[in-house]
């Protein structure tokens, strides 16, 4: 598992995925600025950590735009994927645990990171993380206080999710100090100090909701939330987990068999083969701006995962018919190879999505270096699919902007129809002295 995670999150960097749509801005940014790109004070921690790769080729000396954005990349998956090896290194001895951290990465982080510029990536792997460290440490041991007081440190400035992620997290720490059989000063107060990050982080994200960023941050925000149905990749690897969970609670001993996994394999088929999909025009299909709107959801699936961690460890376990079972080495071992196979199943979709991704990248990049001047949206082949797919019009220009070999190249121009907020018109782009994208 670990090295199919670093395996994707070289390959995504390599090909620059992380600039999609916000990204773009972000490279941009921090070529016109010289500078971190840090904006939002709400999630200034997770902004900077994920951009200190590619701050740290600026400082070199570096202006190509091409290896800056496979660096901002590599900065933006390195962060949850080092979160997600953390945790799966933890738990590698509990078949049990290490199912519930390979579910969350395959329902989770691969259905919804190809916005990887998005800091509730980082909200969420911390956030498992954290909940495995705590619901495995047989006693308070430094090491483990370090580690809580950084993950909480980061979380406090990171996404709105720790409104409930926060205080969930705390109540973690609360319950594990007093199950210690031993509480020495240090890592005691490192726990607690740990656990009052987590309520600032919740402050602060419950702050960032009643003062937006923007009057229609909070709206957009709700809307999106309720169209998560729209990922069809989070879809079917939801709907294979819930039957699994839903047998689970009726019928406990099943999971010594192998029926609900043979139910649940239905989804999971169909998630493998998704993107025979594309082949149509429906929007029935593997969509890179559906996994965006599919964030909110998918932090209410962690915070379900991290309940289930908690009661796995605790002494309620005992008391729960679904728990029992899953403790024996039949019902765990079953329970692992699902969540491995759920792992797998997504993949075809995600080496389907990077492709559609590097084809726009090129259709962009040819566009703006045969033409000059500002060209019409309409006139390139983005106003058409598959391309179409990944259009947001805002980026346009800053997409242009960056992907330029020399100054006299094209920018891209909104659609016609167009009238929202934009970073720069496309007539007058931001001047980026020596940076330019070098293939």
């Amino acid at each position: 598992m670990i090295g199919l995670l670093w395996g994707l999150a070289l390959w995504h960097s390599w090909e620059s995925r992380g600039l999609f749509v916000d990204g773009f801005a972000f490279l941009v940014q921090i070529a016109r600025r010289e500078w971190f790109f840090d904006f939002y004070a709400p999630r200034l921690y997770a902004m900077v950590i994920g951009q200190v790769p590619v701050m740290t080729a600026l400082f070199l000396g570096v202006t190509d735009l091409h290896l800056m954005a496979r660096l901002l990349s590599l900065g933006l998956f390195a962060v949850p994927t080092a979160l997600y090896s953390l945790a799966l290194m933890r738990v590698k001895d509990d078949a049990v645990l290490l199912a519930a951290v390979v579910a969350a990465i395959a329902l989770v982080f691969m259905t919804t990171s190809f916005f990887i510029v998005g800091e509730y990536n980082t909200a969420y792997a911390l956030s498992i993380l954290a909940a495995v460290r705590l619901a495995t440490a047989r006693k308070l041991e430094l090491s483990d206080s370090l580690m809580l007081a950084g993950l909480a440190f980061l979380s406090m400035r990171t996404y709105e999710v720790m409104i409930y992620l926060g205080p969930l997290l705390a109540a973690m720490i609360f319950w594990a100090i007093r199950r210690a059989p031993a509480r020495p000063i240090l890592p005691t107060a490192l726990h607690i100090a740990a656990a009052g990050m987590f309520i600032a982080g919740m402050v602060i994200a419950a702050g960032s909701i009643i003062q937006p960023f923007s009057e229609d941050h909070l709206s957009n925000t709700l809307t999106t939330a309720a169209n998560f149905w729209q990922n069809i990749q989070f879809d079917m690897a939801l709907a294979a987990a819930l039957v699994v969970v839903g047998w689970a609670l009726i019928n406990p001993r099943a999971l010594l068999g192998t029926r609900p996994y043979r139910w649940a394999g239905f989804f999971l088929v169909i998630l493998a083969l998704s993107p025979v999909l594309g082949l149509s025009d429906t929007l029935i299909r593997p969509l890179a701006k559906s996994q965006y709107v599919a964030r909110t959801a998918a932090g209410l699936v962690i915070a379900t995962i991290i309940v289930f961690i908690w009661a796995y460890r605790s002494s309620l376990a005992a008391r729960i018919p679904a728990l029992v079972v899953l403790a024996t080495p039949v019902a765990a071992r079953r329970f692992v190879t699902f969540a491995l196979l759920m792992m797998l199943a997504v993949l075809p979709s995600d080496i389907y999505l990077t492709g559609t991704w590097i084809s726009y990248l090129d259709a962009v990049r040819t566009a703006v270096r045969t033409q000059s001047g500002v060209i019409t949206f309409e006139s390139t082949s983005l106003s058409e699919n598959p391309h179409l797919h990944l259009v947001e019009a805002w980026i346009l220009p800053s997409q242009s902007l960056a992907l330029r070999a020399k100054r006299g190249d094209g920018i891209i121009a909104p659609p016609r129809d167009f009238d929202a907020w934009q970073p720069f018109p496309p007539e007058r782009p931001y001047p980026l002295g020596s940076f330019s994208w070098r293939d």
